[in-house]
């Protein structure tokens, strides 16, 4: 019985010790108001000069096109940030960036981002367009 009372005893202090322990932890992590507003400052859109960038190169030496023509094309090219994404569909590397491109679309679309996928094919299978 009084071994019994002993190991509670122990393993109630054991207990106090370890919740002391988390509570000083827990306490020591102080989450720094400025970095949650660093954070907002980087995720809010600010205005950017765009005489500061580039045109887009004109794309020449296409020979099919899937959902667009030339002619569209350059119109919708137009103030936009272009990104070309040149990739060929049997290219596992290219095949694992697509959720990146799509999520970009989605996010940034509206904000003037323009992703022209430009399929270079490597082998000759890939060069037919029934096969894209």
């Amino acid at each position: 019985m009084k071994t019994e009372i002993k190991n509670a005893i122990i393993f109630g202090i054991v207990i106090i010790i370890i919740v002391g322990i988390i509570s000083v932890i827990l306490s020591s992590l102080n989450f720094d108001t400025q970095t949650t507003e660093t954070i907002h400052e980087i995720n809010s859109i600010t205005k950017i000069d765009k005489s500061k960038f580039k045109k887009a190169p004109e794309i020449i030496g296409i020979t099919h096109y899937f959902n667009t023509t030339p002619e569209k094309l350059a119109n919708e090219i137009k103030g936009k940030v272009v990104l070309y994404d040149i990739w060929t569909y049997s290219c596992i590397n290219c095949v694992r960036t697509l959720p990146y491109i799509v999520a970009w679309n989605e996010k940034y679309s509206d904000s003037g981002l323009l992703i022209i996928g430009i399929h270079s094919p490597e082998f000759e299978f890939e060069k037919i367009p029934e096969n894209v």
